[in-house]
């Protein structure tokens, strides 16, 4: 009912007060008992510390991260549209593992890896980002694993071979973790790629491009592009070749390679997801 009966504070859901009260609430608790629980809510048994096996630093918390990614995979399959980027929850504490974006709006906060639908901004899973030396528990990762790679592969291992494509920047890209994607788990990517990741081709390192040029190598499934537009872009793909589509901009017409208007399509679940959650939290506090 908190989210239907919208207050400024929690206190006056459980005030007497003629001019404040709601009916109902006062009648299933005191607004002291409300505010000891409050006070003294707590997750986990401290005892079974342990035995543990999660991130430290998340251990009175933990229980709630896990039934939430349980609870958010349960009630919806995101359709074939996914993708994976990093998101920062607002913090004015001092946790060790607030981290700083400084693209983000609100820079300083607690850094998550999110698993989004494309279409709404669904959040299917995610991991708290705790450090440099973040454990991951798949067993698909090994310890040459880049961390980057892992973040993926934990994230996404529910859905391989159920027909997703995912998209996922530079931050996370590689030829070699789409060509794992692809053969090894039935899965297709689409990326935009940093120049210095290993295995792309010299030819598309070293080829200098005017306007509008592309180079592409093929290495299996794998395509690697690099399209000139006013700057150079890198693209790697397992489900594109080097076909173009005419596009308009400004009343400019260009051919424009069609794994970069898929990646613009559909990258952005995570940033929707952000923007509705900011939409939300600012009609809490109107």
């Amino acid at each position: 009912m908190m989210g239907i009966v919208q207050k400024p504070t929690a206190r006056p859901y459980v005030s007497k007060s003629r001019v404040i009260s709601t009916p109902g609430f006062a009648n299933v608790i005191s607004r002291e008992r409300f505010e000891l629980i409050c006070k003294f809510l707590h997750f986990i048994d401290n005892e079974s510390l342990p035995t543990y096996r999660g991130p430290t630093i998340l251990f009175k918390i933990y229980t709630v991260i896990c039934h939430l990614n349980i609870k958010f995979q349960t009630l919806y399959l995101p359709n074939q549209n996914i993708a994976i980027d990093e998101s920062l929850t607002p913090w004015k504490g001092r946790p060790s593992i607030r981290q700083y974006i400084p693209l983000k709006a609100s820079k300083f906060g607690i850094k998550t890896f999110e698993l989004c639908e494309s279409r709404t901004g669904y959040l299917w899973c995610f991991l708290v980002y705790t450090g440099k030396n973040m454990v991951l528990q798949s067993s698909l990762i090994t310890p040459d694993t880049p961390k980057t790679a892992a973040v993926v592969l934990e994230l996404l291992e529910p859905l391989f071979g159920r027909g997703h494509m995912l998209r996922i920047d530079n931050f996370f890209s590689s030829p070699e973790l789409a060509r794992k994607l692809k053969i090894e788990h039935s899965t297709d990517c689409v990326g935009t790629l940093k120049l210095n990741r290993k295995n792309i081709p010299k030819e598309v390192k070293d080829k200098k491009l005017e306007k509008g040029e592309i180079i592409a190598r093929y290495l299996g499934p794998v395509t690697v592009l690099k399209w000139r537009d006013k700057r150079n872009v890198t693209i790697v793909s397992t489900y594109h070749t080097v076909d173009t589509q005419r596009v308009s901009n400004k009343g400019k017409e260009s051919q424009k390679p069609l794994s970069m208007i898929d990646y613009n399509r559909n990258m952005g679940g995570v940033d929707l997801k952000d923007q509705l959650l900011h939409m939300y939290m600012v009609d809490r506090k109107k």
